[in-house]
């Protein structure tokens, strides 16, 4: 009867290192990308938030104007909707993606289990080659492993953990391309409406005053003596009153289907909008909200003035030169100032100085050559039109 054969215990130890160490190569190669991921996606979230949160500070009050005259929106209100969502979906990326890799320890678990490969290739040697004893070696084996328990013994493939790796690269991609066009498109907005600012051609593109509830009522120009003609079918022309309440005075400038609008208080209250005429009815609008409706009739024009916290009736009568809109630009303590005045028919006019989102009364316009000092200063404005 032919002896029955032995295991080897030596062989049999060698068999189960080789298979754990295969099982430690795919759990390396599976976890380290998902790691490295999670940090670029927290790294770069926080980023771009910084960057949105950045933007208002360094553009100044304007910066959502700046940003929607530089895409070319309708108001101001959707850029901040859309800035804060996406601060806040990117917020939320960085916060998860951060705690996913706080919480799972991801990178300590790779370092560990690349440590344990290195140790089981070592004792694979040691006990193939160097004549280490089976119960000291299967001993080192279990201590090795008593390290890494959350690494899973090698199963019969390795094609899941690929496939489930091709997914990884693709979210990354997908979060980096969204932020950079978020941030370009913001930013590139930005700087179109800053380079758009200086011109003073462009009156819709620059920068608005902040209205205010209900405007303090100002010195208002008495009635005129002797009203013009109001231009012919009122395609050119320029009209000038103030609103029911007395508190604001406005000049508006209408040439063919285009019309412009400067409302101010004279202190702290001003709005540039600009807009269309159809059929004698004007629709104007300011990037900051406010709006200015009217009809033709009689050499006038009537309609309401709307903030977004108010409303007030206007009427304004149709005025020769040199009443109409005005606009300079000048250095004041190191920042762009804006100021408009509004020139009425009986020649009196009214305006304000902006700094930022400070506003005063603007300085005494020479109408006969268009100049003004200011600190010492003597400054040149120009008429303004649509």
């Amino acid at each position: 009867m032919a002896p029955t054969e032995t295991p080897d215990p030596r062989a049999g130890l060698l068999d189960t290192i080789r298979a754990r160490r295969v099982g430690i190569e795919a759990y390396v190669r599976r976890k380290a990308p998902v790691s490295r991921r999670l940090s670029t996606v927290s790294i770069l979230s926080s980023a771009v938030i910084v960057a949105l949160m950045a933007g208002p500070a360094l553009g100044g009050p304007t910066f959502a104007e700046r940003v929607q005259d530089g895409l070319s929106l309708d108001a101001s209100q959707p850029v901040w909707q859309v800035l804060c969502s996406a601060a806040l979906v990117v917020s939320m990326t960085a916060a998860v993606s951060a705690h996913l890799e706080k919480t799972s320890d991801l990178r300590a678990r790779v370092g560990a289990a690349e440590a344990a490969g290195v140790m089981l290739a070592g004792l694979q040697a040691r006990l193939e080659y160097g004549g280490l004893p089976v119960q000291e070696a299967a001993q080192e084996y279990r201590d090795v492993l008593a390290g890494i328990p959350f690494v899973p013994e090698a199963q019969g493939g390795t094609t899941s953990p690929a496939g489930r790796r091709e997914h990884g690269p693709a979210v990354q991609l997908t979060v980096v391309v969204l932020a950079a066009l978020l941030l370009a498109v913001t930013f590139v907005g930005l700087f179109r409406g800053a380079a758009a600012e200086p011109g003073g051609e462009d009156t819709g593109a620059a920068p608005t005053a902040s209205e205010v509830p209900a405007p303090t009522p100002a010195p208002s120009p008495g009635p005129t003596s002797a009203t013009p003609s109001p231009p012919a079918a009122a395609t050119q022309g320029v009209f000038g009153g103030e609103t029911r309440d007395g508190g604001a005075s406005l000049a508006i400038v209408i040439d063919a289907d285009r019309a412009m609008a400067y409302v101010c208080d004279g202190r702290q209250f001003e709005a540039w909008l600009t807009g269309s005429v159809v059929d004698g009815r004007l629709q104007l609008s300011s990037p900051s909200g406010a709006s200015l409706t009217g009809a033709f009739g009689n050499g006038a024009i009537s309609g309401e003035l709307r903030t977004p916290t108010s409303s007030t009736p206007f009427t304004a009568t149709v005025a020769a030169e040199p009443a109409g809109v005005y606009e300079a630009r000048i250095p004041v303590d190191g920042s762009q100032a804006r100021i408009g005045w509004a020139v009425l028919p009986d020649g009196s006019q009214v305006g304000v100085l902006a700094v930022g989102d400070t506003r005063r009364g603007a300085p005494t316009l020479d109408l006969a050559d268009l100049t003004f000092e200011h600190d010492g200063r003597l400054f040149t404005a120009w008429r303004a039109g649509p």
